[in-house]
């Protein structure tokens, strides 16, 4: 065989292998269920609590910058964070966004989560998960998490937009009882703070966690 005949075959052969590579859900790897699932899994949520931090700045020396310019941490001049305080939020649970997602037959998730100043950046998957009561028998895994908002406090006023928010994302195996955490998520919401846009974003976010597949 010559060898351009044989380079054809390995070729081949690469794409065959590279085809058989099956993707896993991240989320399901240490649990007891089939991953990847052979039918929708019967999932519920109870609770995704939300709370909201503000980074105290003090600006100083901010001569030629109007409050407008600032707020959204433009500013040049030399400024010092000072604290973390907490900032009042109509979001305080995620849980019902969460849920209204959860019952659509294609789930919203975000192609880049670094960089998020709307809903535009997104693209609908296969939902994997049927949505249960706590109270079914057939459940079979529990969704529970976190978020916590961060903005800033610029003198005596609060930032009109988010900066990020931080999202946790776990899981309950209901046969084995055991709990499986993601790493906490910085997810670079970017949007005006309490906007219904802005909750949408963070629910999308954590379908994308809930969606995300890897090779091995």
């Amino acid at each position: 065989m010559n060898p351009i005949a044989k380079i054809g075959l390995v070729l081949l052969a690469g794409v065959g292998l590279g085809g058989c590579i099956t993707l896993k859900y991240e989320i399901l790897k240490r649990t007891s269920l089939t991953n990847p699932p052979t039918e929708r899994i019967k999932v519920y949520i109870k609770e995704f609590p939300v709370e909201s931090r503000a980074s105290v700045i003090e600006p100083i020396a901010a001569v030629g910058y109007q409050y407008s310019d600032i707020a959204e941490s433009n500013f040049r001049s030399t400024a010092s964070a000072l604290a973390e305080i907490a900032r009042s939020s109509r979001i305080e649970d995620l849980s019902a966004v969460l849920l209204r997602e959860l019952r659509k037959e294609k789930i919203r998730t975000f192609l880049d989560v670094g960089n998020i100043a709307s809903l535009e950046g997104v693209r609908e998957v296969a939902n994997p998960f049927e949505l249960v009561s706590p109270e079914d028998v057939a459940a079979e895994l529990v969704i529970f998490g976190s978020a916590r908002i961060y903005s800033q406090r610029i003198g005596d006023q609060f930032s009109r937009n988010t900066s990020r928010v931080d999202i946790e994302i776990g899981v309950r195996d209901i046969k084995t009882g055991k709990r499986y955490m993601q790493p906490v998520f910085p997810a670079g919401i970017n949007m005006v703070y309490n906007s219904q846009e802005m909750e949408e974003a963070m629910a999308i976010v954590a379908m994308t966690m809930l969606t995300r597949k890897t090779a091995f």
